[in-house]
């Protein structure tokens, strides 16, 4: 399958990709199709490496003394792998396709590439790393909150 520019630049990009972008993006992002059950990311794996998922779901999980622990389902516009794209450290958790997926990859020399003569897409990227992982964040902060909550006695 080939890259939806048209749905990149819309829903991740936030910008039109002119042929240009279309060019540099395609030059440094490869797709690929899983199956549903197959392995996306296996925890462990090195780092480096940013998953967008263009359709299809997933399930994130990770290994807890030997015992795997769901912690979230990813759908269209997801990314993975965003902490070790920027760290590099080892993949910490498992991601499965729970259906068809088509995903789309960048690697850290890829983003590399781009930076010298398409700055715009770089930060384009990384504006919708940083909204994705706080929508991550606040969420988090959401079921915290609750749980704080509920632990405590006191409703909303």
């Amino acid at each position: 399958m080939s890259i939806d520019f048209d749905w990149l630049g819309k829903e991740v990009m936030d910008r039109n990709l002119d042929e240009d972008d279309r060019n540099s993006l395609g030059a440094v992002m490869t797709t690929r199709d899983f199956a549903k059950g197959e392995t996306i990311v296996s925890q462990g794996q090195p780092g480096g490496i940013l998953y967008i998922l263009r359709s299809g779901t997933a399930d994130v999980e990770t290994d807890v003394n030997g015992e795997r622990i769901h912690i979230a389902g990813a759908s269209e516009g997801a990314l993975f792998g965003e902490m070790t794209f920027l760290t590099k450290e080892a993949a910490s958790a498992q991601v499965t396709a729970k259906q068809d997926c088509v995903v789309y990859k960048i690697t850290r020399d890829g983003l590399s590439q781009l930076m010298t003569n398409h700055q715009e897409l770089v930060y384009a990227l990384v504006a919708y790393m940083l909204f994705y992982s706080s929508k991550i964040i606040r969420g988090m902060n959401e079921k915290h909150i609750s749980m704080l909550h509920y632990i405590t006695g006191q409703r909303f």
